[in-house]
């Protein structure tokens, strides 16, 4: 029996040290496997970032341009009709409303003969812009100019050409302030994002430009020095970064040790992401060590259980059974008794019991995970600052209400009147504050059934989900108007802070969502235009989204409002209020 346990002793060291080996080798190769797609988990983050900031510049451009357009048809228009616009003194006072950069009046030639800038004076448009722009189609005669750098550099000018019809000059130019602009490097752009991102303190990320091979971005927890051995910025480190393996985990000695880094190549830089091994060879070492202990306890104990089995159950059944046939040959026992226990069936119920006890609770897992995930979703669809549904949550619900057979109620969209000042002259956190107030004031104003969204910025919306009538919707504006006058009476007092409130009925006739927003903001830009803090009710389904009518020959109700017809239609139908009007 000896040799026995011996031997089992032997076979059980032996598999637990070939097992925890193994385990080890394959916790190392795994633990690799999840750092390194856990950093480039990081760079595909990065990226996404990135895209959806060029995203948001590019759409920042189209805004600016159509903006500057505008405001370019709009100095063209009064210089036409004004003379007393053509001078120094004149093109000033419209730089200072239009709030441009610069104004210059331009001849037939291309030349600026009058610039609130003298330095401009003198200068010429190149003649195939000129004649670009004579070309086009009146009322189209615009052309935009905007620098465009190496990725190091902002750019450094931006103008609008607007064409003329004036005998007095042939187009106008205007030229945004750079600096009040917002453009930007997409250097900057890229330091911006890591900033931001969000990493472990022993995770860093970095970026190199391709034009000179330097570190211009890295992660702002970290340190903010790069050193990697035997290689230095310029050509050296581009070449270096080019022959390693994009998007795979290799080992890096980054800062005076070895790292495991993830490498991968965009447009204009490498994105590089590295983290300690210790990160990966800790956690082996301790699970080896946790591993061994465990295991070699469960040995020792499997043997001493062995033993003790092999007695209690084999050798003493042996012994029962001897002491039986003993017994049954001296006519002291009937052969057919069986007064035995049976342990095994005992261990088998008790396996049973135990594999329903884990589906019993794997199931209230499952459970757990559907009302988390329910749980996710829903502070997905919610706006942080407000409490309030998001875009995404609100055009879902609102694109779901429309699919009803009979919808009725109103898309109601608002807009803070000079909210922009309360963040220039007190910072965003007053301005959050007063968009949390805002927030609970239209909570107040509707029920819990409808629903309230935040789209950004200072844009609320509303979906008020039954018909009401007319008068109903009026009463409920000018209380919201007051209602947020007195809750945001601070802010009204400095800044003129208000609500503008545009709003179309629903009655079926328009299942679209967008098509429906566009007629709300349609209703929201001439509450605007007629003077701000009131509201427009789009009864017409108006849904011309021009910012300017100088040029549109449409007679429309949209367009007599804007050319200051106090927004009576030819039926005499009032189609905006004030409060107090």
């Amino acid at each position: 029996m000896k040799r026995l346990y011996k031997g089992l002793a032997a076979i059980f060291l032996f598999s637990t040290v070939l097992f925890v080996l193994i385990f080890a080798v394959s916790l190392y190769k795994r633990g690799k496997d999840e750092n390194g797609r856990y950093l480039d988990q990081l760079l595909i983050s990065v990226e996404s970032n990135l895209d959806r900031a060029a995203q948001e510049y590019e759409e920042k451009l189209e805004h600016l341009e159509e903006d500057y357009i505008s405001r370019a048809r709009a100095v063209e228009y009064i210089a036409s009709y004004d003379t007393q616009m053509i001078g120094r003194n004149g093109l000033e006072f419209l730089k200072g409303i239009m709030e441009v950069g610069d104004i210059s009046l331009l001849d037939s030639s291309g030349e600026v003969f009058l610039s609130t800038d003298e330095t401009l004076e003198g200068s010429r448009e190149a003649e195939v812009v000129v004649e670009e722009l004579k070309d086009l189609p009146k009322g189209e005669r615009v052309s935009v100019h905007l620098d465009t750098p190496d990725f190091r550099n902002r750019p450094e000018y931006f103008y609008v050409l607007a064409g003329s019809e004036s005998e007095r000059f042939a187009a106008v130019r205007i030229d945004a302030d750079i600096s009040k602009a917002g453009l930007v490097s997409g250097k900057e752009v890229v330091g911006t994002i890591l900033r931001q991102a969000t990493t472990e303190y022993e995770t860093s990320i970095f970026a190199v430009g391709k034009i000179k091979g330097s570190v211009f971005g890295i992660t702002e927890n970290n340190s903010q020095d790069i050193q990697i051995r035997d290689v230095r910025e310029g050509q050296e480190m581009l070449e270096y970064l080019s022959r390693i393996p994009k998007g795979e985990p290799v080992f890096l000695h980054i800062n005076g040790a070895y790292q495991s880094a993830v490498v991968r190549d965009l447009d204009d830089m490498y994105l590089v992401a590295f983290s300690g091994l210790d990160r990966v060879v800790g956690s082996v070492f301790l699970t080896f060590c946790i591993g061994l202990a465990v295991i070699g306890l469960i040995c020792a104990l499997s043997v001493l259980m062995v033993r003790y089995y092999l007695k209690k159950y084999l050798f003493l059944r042996f012994e029962q059974i001897r002491e039986g046939i003993y017994g049954i040959l001296r006519g002291e026992r009937d052969p057919s008794e069986d007064d035995s226990e049976i342990p095994e069936l005992r261990l088998l119920m008790d396996m049973i019991f135990q594999l329903e006890q884990g589906y019993v609770e794997k199931s209230h897992g499952i459970d757990r995970m559907e009302d988390q995930l329910w749980a996710a979703r829903t502070e997905a669809e919610r706006d942080r600052l407000t409490g309030l549904y998001n875009r995404s949550g609100f055009e879902r619900r609102a694109e779901m209400f429309l699919k009803n057979e009979h919808p009725g109620g109103a898309l109601i969209l608002l807009d803070l009147d000079n909210f922009k000042q309360i963040n220039d002259f007190e910072g965003h956190p007053r301005g959050d504050r007063a968009l949390q107030r805002f927030a609970q004031c239209l909570s107040g104003a509707f029920r819990e059934e409808d629903v309230i969204g935040r789209l950004g910025g200072d844009e609320f919306i509303v979906l008020v989900g039954n018909p009401m009538t007319e008068k109903v919707l009026e009463e409920k504006f000018d209380s919201l108007l007051v209602g947020v006058r007195e809750a945001m009476k601070e802010e009204y007092e400095k800044y003129r802070v208000s609500v503008s409130i545009g709003a179309v009925p629903i009655d079926g006739s328009i299942r679209d969502y967008k098509k429906l927003y566009q007629c709300a903001d349609t209703a929201l830009y001439i509450s605007k235009y007629l003077g701000k803090d009131r509201f427009y009710i789009n009864k017409k389904m108006i849904a011309c989204m021009r910012r300017e009518c100088i040029s549109c020959r449409a007679d429309c109700p949209r367009s007599r409002i804007l050319d200051g017809k106090e927004g009576i239609t030819q039926d005499g139908e009032d189609l905006y209020h004030h409060p107090g009007s």
